[in-house]
């Protein structure tokens, strides 16, 4: 096959693709990118209506912050749960099934009656997102040959590339006819999981043996495993205030629905390119380098968005979108190259694990903006990039270069 992947014959006689490539696979890496950007431009439905919740549920911050905990901890929480199950399975159920229910389910957030049916709904739909990621990751890791940095770039630019278009998407929709317009937003979705079906069910992941226990693992493996979540929390609690909070605090400096949107495309969007160009340079130069370098870029140009509403701290917003998500791919192809025989698992721990404890803390969150208001809050979520810095000097340097793992993949 010329994307260098290995054909199997599977037991239905079907041809399938066995994804263990000697390189770069790219028809098969742009097909699972395009199944991140699908999931994810529905996984980012809720920020840009939360201005419209608010006011039809007449909520305070701390509880519009709740809708944001359930989601994100239903859609990150449960994915170890998920790459448990995906590193024993041979077919890619989760990548299918996944944005299938993301979509179903934000489709139906918008007709939720009350706030509680809509927090079921949030929780519901989380799962889809759970189930989608720790398979996928894996899947487009194994893609990348001796360049899995660069592979997960790709991916990860595609889910972030959908986070920022989503909320431009549905903003349009609900703002023109109302809430209840996500089911209309739904249908192209539901539309493309039927081409995503057609091109991903012949995919196989390449199942290495695991010699030792998952316990065994994790005990040698642990204390890094430990660091690159940090890392990948704190990133996760700074970029989903961000997300979340920006609607609104534009709403606040009285732009309008769409404003809100497009910042948060600005932030996410932009975003993608850094994500995309962080796994790319971290083959070349190293990953605790670049690690370092979004750490240490990004809170000057996002705390001067938050002291300004000049057209110059959009920029400042796009900017600093970049170079946060400049280490997004890195950390999963850290936590990979550490446990390769459980791609999956070690996603899930460093993006979902990660995505989880960062929403939990959007409650809280909230609570603070209650009372010192969004700006301040934001502000002072950036100090996070401190103890951030301090994980990174902890990491070995020699996770810091890819690994030259000849074990399949």
């Amino acid at each position: 096959m010329s994307d260098g992947a290995v054909p199997v014959r599977q037991d239905t006689g079907r041809a399938a693709t066995l994804l263990r490539p000697a390189r770069l696979a790219w028809p098969l890496l742009l097909t699972m990118a395009f199944a991140h950007f699908l999931n994810d431009v529905y996984a980012a439905f809720l920020a840009p209506m939360l201005p419209l919740v608010v006011s039809k549920f007449g909520l305070s911050l701390t509880l519009a912050g709740l809708t944001g905990t359930t989601f994100n901890a239903s859609a990150a929480l449960s994915q170890p749960f998920f790459g448990l199950a995906a590193d024993r399975t041979s077919r890619p159920l989760f990548t299918i099934l996944g944005p299938l229910l993301t979509i179903v389910g934000m489709g139906l957030v918008g007709l939720a009656p009350s706030y509680g049916l809509m927090l079921l709904i949030l929780f519901i739909t989380g799962l889809g997102v759970a189930s989608f990621h720790p398979q996928s990751f894996a899947l487009a890791g194994s893609l990348g040959g001796e360049r899995r940095g660069t592979a997960l770039s790709v991916f990860v630019a595609g889910g972030e590339l959908g986070y920022a278009l989503g909320p431009l998407y549905v903003a349009l929709i609900v703002g023109a006819v109302g809430l209840h317009g996500t089911v209309i937003a739904a249908i192209p979705g539901l539309i493309a999981c039927a081409f995503l079906w057609r091109h991903v069910r012949s995919l196989r992941p390449a199942r290495l043996p695991a010699p030792d226990t998952l316990g065994s693992d994790l005990r040698q493996h642990g204390r890094v495993l430990v660091v690159i979540w940090l890392i990948a929390m704190i990133r996760s609690i700074i970029s989903l205030s961000f997300i979340l909070f920006l609607p609104l605090l534009m709403r606040e400096r009285g732009q309008s629905l769409i404003a809100g949107a497009t910042a948060v495309f600005l932030f996410g969007g932009i975003g993608a390119f850094g994500g995309f160009a962080g796994g790319i340079l971290s083959d070349r130069v190293g990953r605790r380098a670049i690690l370092a370098v979004s750490f240490i870029l990004s809170p000057p140009l996002l705390l001067l968005f938050t002291q300004t509403t000049s057209a110059w701290g959009l920029v400042a917003l796009a900017l600093g979108g970049l170079t946060l998500y400049l280490g997004a791919p890195v950390n999963v192809a850290m936590a990979q190259e550490i446990l390769p025989r459980r791609a999956s698992l070690a996603s899930s721990m460093v993006t979902g694990l990660a995505w989880g404890i960062a929403g939990i803390s959007l409650t809280l969150v909230g609570a603070v903006a209650d009372r010192i208001g969004l700006t301040g809050t934001l502000a002072a979520s950036l100090g996070l990039a401190v103890p951030c810095l301090v994980c990174i000097a902890l990491l070995p340097r020699q996770v810091s270069r890819p690994s030259q793992d000849t074990s399949g993949t």
